[in-house]
């Protein structure tokens, strides 16, 4: 639901920064000055493709993917023992919710008869057992089962808020892999820009601060890679704390993302959250374990009744000795009142609880729609239009360059290479984005959009 703005809180200002200073190092600015030759023919000045990075750079890896992270997480992270434990610890309760209370088993002597004429040791030995008001034990099994109805739904919401998480982080992951790589592919160009800068200036072409300029855009691009790097580190550390790791324990690159699929509609969404999302079935069971704590609380204003057997040596005749009978409870009306405005109090609140839960899953999931849906027609916008205008703008901008008509046309080109990377970053974030909402969509609607490596409401140790 929210998970979007974890992305872009981290990449936001590494994105503003990354070709700050960059995109107009103005190398030939001098009126009537051109470019050195050199430059021009060597083709060094020309980016190279951002997916075939330098050895030693980030590299998007195959070996690595969502999938995978969903599994390691579901198989490592220790949340999900505690949760199970606790739910296994409410199915436990059910057995002895409906079960009879123990009996009562009492027994005295007359320690002065012990030497008594003709009768010897006087004792008395009596059992009894409680019966609740009928109908009592059933609500109690029945409040057990809702209770532990409601903790299976607490693992299963736990295990699918898990995998939303680790989407979103390794989408992020292969975010920070995608800006590393085009911060490594604008330094190179830059260093080089720069050397150009140096040539000209020496050989009187352009002032020296060009120079300047160039240097002023590689200190810049040192400082964005080194927020990168703690951008790396931060969701690398992330990773690993789902997969209970170090740390610092490595993670490998990443592979590409899922590539973008027709969002279902909203209704279709709604409907499927409502009938499967983890968390309103807890909630919906505990209204209904409310429900019933309300008529235990009614039958607490009906009177016990516990049946009675012993034998008393005592008694002068054998006949008498022998007893049966029944004790019964009085209840004061007085003493349960409260109970019953508790339980009704109770009542209440897991209703509004319900009803305010409704309310904001569907307000979560009409906002993680839209941001998807936004990031659908982001990509489809920069693959189909913007990127293809950046090209053709890139190979004017080489036409008029290859024919030397100025200094302002190498700016230019440079200007649009710049671009062209910035696109670049831009769409790799827009299709991050687009992973995340769908993490956050499939959590929302209780695992129904993404195949998951367990059921959602699985309690097995195994994904």
């Amino acid at each position: 639901m929210l998970l979007l703005h974890s992305v872009r809180r981290f990449t936001t200002p590494a994105l503003t920064m990354l070709l700050a200073g960059v995109v107009a190092v103005p190398l030939a600015q001098a009126a009537g000055t051109r470019p050195l030759a050199g430059l021009k023919s060597s083709g060094a000045w020309r980016v190279a493709r951002v997916d075939k990075p330098a050895d030693g750079t980030a590299r998007i890896g195959a070996g690595f993917s969502a999938e995978r992270l969903v599994q390691q997480v579901l198989l490592r992270n220790p949340g999900i023992e505690a949760m199970r434990a606790a739910a296994d610890a409410a199915d436990a309760r059910i057995e002895s919710a409906g079960a009879l209370e123990d009996p009562m088993l009492s027994y005295a002597v007359a320690p002065a008869t012990a030497d008594g004429p003709g009768q010897g040791l006087n004792q008395n030995a009596q059992i009894s057992q409680r019966l609740p008001w009928p109908g009592t034990l059933a609500l109690r099994s029945k409040v057990a089962v809702a209770e532990a109805d409601a903790a299976g739904q607490q693992v299963a919401d736990l295990r699918l808020r898990l995998s939303a998480l680790a989407r979103a982080d390794y989408a992020q992951w292969y975010y920070v892999h995608r800006a590393l790589a085009i911060n490594v592919e604008n330094t190179r160009l830059v260093k080089h820009l720069r050397a150009v800068a140096e040539a000209a200036y020496a050989s009187g072409q352009s002032p020296q601060q060009d120079v300047l300029q160039a240097e002023v855009a590689g200190v810049r691009l040192q400082n964005q890679a080194l927020e990168l790097a703690r951008l790396q580190h931060t969701v690398q550390a992330k990773i690993n704390a789902l997969q209970n790791l170090d740390p610092d324990t490595a993670v490998p690159a990443p592979g590409e993302l899922p590539q973008e699929v027709p969002l279902p509609t909203f209704a279709a969404l709604q409907d499927a959250a409502l009938a499967h999302y983890p968390m309103l079935q807890s909630l919906d069971a505990r209204v209904s374990a409310s429900r019933d704590r309300v008529g235990l609380a009614h039958k607490d204003n009906f009177p016990n009744v516990s049946l009675l057997a012993g034998y008393n040596s005592l008694m002068d005749l054998p006949a008498k000795r022998l007893t049966v009978g029944i004790a019964i409870s009085i209840p004061f009306g007085g003493n349960h009142r409260g109970e019953v405005n508790e339980a009704n109090a109770r009542l209440h609140e897991s209703e509004a609880k319900l009803a305010n839960g409704r309310n904001q899953l569907l307000s979560d999931l009409a906002q993680t729609r839209a941001t998807a849906a936004q990031a659908v027609a982001t990509v489809k916008l920069y693959n189909g239009r913007l990127l293809p205008l950046i090209r053709l703008n890139m190979q004017a901008a080489e036409a008029d360059y290859s024919q030397g008509s100025g200094a302002g046309d190498f700016l230019k080109l440079i200007t649009t290479e710049q671009q062209y990377l910035m696109a670049e970053l831009e769409l790799a974030r827009a299709r991050a984005d687009f992973s995340t909402q769908l993490a956050s969509l499939n959590y929302q609607t209780g695992g129904t959009l993404l195949p998951s490596p367990v059921s959602a409401t699985s309690r097995s140790t195994t994904p």
